[in-house]
C-alpha cells in the first residue's frame, strides 16, 4: 500500500523525476504511475490509491490546473484533510485551494539543500512520521521509480585492484595492483542502462546504433551519460567503485568461464545482446564483462575518461575485470554504454 499520492498532469512526468527521487530517499512509498491492471477502471484504481493513502501531494501546474482528475484528486484530499499541495509553475490554483499554502518547487531541478523542499518533506512528515534509516544488506535490491531500473547494493569492504594474480595478459595500465578500500556501500545498476530506460529518461531520443528495448544503450558520450546518471539521482561510479563491484570477491582475470559470463568478439555475432542474458557475477550483476564498455567518472589522463569491462567486438584479452582504456569526454561509439551509481540515502 502506498503512504503518498502523487497528483499530477501526465504532460509534467518529467518534471516530476526530482521530487520522485526524493521521496524515494526518504523511504516513502509513492503512487504515481497509472498503469490500470487488467479488468480494471481508472475510476476504481485512483479511488483505491486515493482512500488508501495517508498524504496527497498535488503539483499545481499550468497543465494541472487544466485537468479534471487533478481537481478531483485535490478535492478528496481536502476534504481527507490530507492534502499537502506544491507549485511546478507560478500559476493562480483553482479557488477552492488558494488558502492553503504551497511549497514554491518552480524552477527546482534537484539541488539540495532547498527552503521549500523542506518545507514539503516537513508538511509530509505530519501525515507519515520520519522512518529510521536501516543499513541496506549486501545483494538487497531497489527500483530507480525513475528509469524503472534494478539497483543493487554493493558494501563497502577491500580489493586488490589492477593486474590478478597470474594473469599474464595486463596491460601497462593495470600495473602495479594495489589494495583499494571502498569505505561507502553504494547501489549499483544491476544491468547497463538500457535503451528503454534511457528513453524513459531522456525524452525519448535514442541514440543507439543496434536498437532494442533490452538492448544496452551505446553511442552515448560520458556527458550525455553523466546527464543520465545525474536525472535519475545518481552518476557514474568511480572506476574502483566499478571493478570492485565487478569482481564481486573474486581475484582472477574474470569471475567465471568468459562465454558464459560475457559477450566478446567470438560470441556476439558482432552486436549487443539483450541485458542479463549471461550469467552475473556473485553479486547478482550482469555483463560486467562484454556487451558494452563502460563509462566511470574517473580521469584515464588528463584529456580521457576511464571505460572499463570490454564490448561486444572486444578481444578475449580486453575482457578481463582489470582491463582500463581511455576516451574523450565527447566521444560516441556503438561499443560504449554505462551503468549509474544511485545515490539513495
Amino acid at each position: 500500500m502506498s503512504e503518498i499520492f502523487l497528483s499530477y498532469a501526465s504532460a509534467d512526468r518529467p518534471r516530476i523525476q526530482p521530487l520522485l527521487n526524493l521521496l524515494a530517499q526518504q523511504n516513502w512509498k509513492v503512487w504515481w504511475d497509472r498503469t490500470i491492471p487488467p479488468g480494471q477502471t481508472w475510476d476504481r484504481i485512483i479511488e483505491q490509491a486515493l482512500d488508501n493513502a495517508k498524504c496527497v501531494i498535488v503539483l499545481w501546474s499550468q497543465n494541472s490546473i487544466c485537468s479534471d482528475w487533478v481537481l478531483n484528486e485535490a478535492h478528496h484530499a481536502k476534504d481527507r484533510n490530507i492534502l499537502v499541495p506544491a507549485l511546478l509553475d507560478d500559476v493562480k490554483v483553482p479557488l477552492a485551494f488558494r488558502r492553503i499554502q504551497a511549497a514554491s518547487l518552480v524552477g527546482w531541478t534537484g539541488q539540495l539543500p532547498h527552503p521549500e523542499i523542506e518545507q514539503l518533506l516537513g508538511a509530509v512528515s505530519i501525515f507519515i512520521p520520519p522512518k529510521a534509516p536501516q543499513a541496506p544488506k549486501a545483494g538487497e535490491t531497489r527500483i530507480n521509480p525513475a528509469d524503472g531500473l534494478t539497483y543493487i547494493w554493493i558494501p563497502p569492504g577491500s580489493f586488490t585492484m589492477g593486474c590478478s594474480p597470474d594473469d599474464t595478459e595486463c596491460h601497462d595500465s593495470e600495473k602495479p595492483p594495489r589494495v583499494v578500500h571502498i569505505e561507502k556501500g553504494f547501489w549499483f545498476g544491476q544491468t547497463q542502462v538500457t535503451q528503454a530506460a534511457w528513453m524513459r529518461v531522456m525524452n525519448g531520443l535514442n541514440p543507439s546504433h543496434f536498437e532494442g528495448d533490452r538492448l544496452p544503450v551505446e553511442t552515448v558520450s560520458w556527458k550525455e551519460a553523466c546527464e543520465y546518471c545525474r536525472t535519475i539521482g545518481g552518476r557514474l561510479p568511480s572506476e574502483e567503485e566499478w571493478e570492485y563491484a565487478a569482481r564481486a570477491g573474486t581475484h582472477g582475470a574474470r569471475f567465471g568461464d568468459l562465454d558464459t559470463v560475457a559477450w566478446y568478439n567470438e560470441n556476439s555475432a558482432d552486436n549487443t545482446h539483450p541485458v542479463g542474458l549471461k550469467q552475473p557475477n556473485a553479486w547478482d550483476l550482469y555483463d560486467t564483462l562484454g556487451n558494452v564498455w563502460e563509462w566511470t567518472e574517473s580521469e584515464y589522463d588528463e584529456q580521457t575518461k576511464v571505460v572499463r569491462g570490454g564490448s561486444w567486438n572486444s578481444s578475449a584479452r580486453n575482457a578481463r575485470a582489470s582491463v582500463r582504456y581511455g576516451d574523450g569526454p565527447a566521444f560516441r561509439d556503438d561499443t560504449i554504454g554505462f551503468r549509474c551509481v544511485w545515490e539513495l540515502r
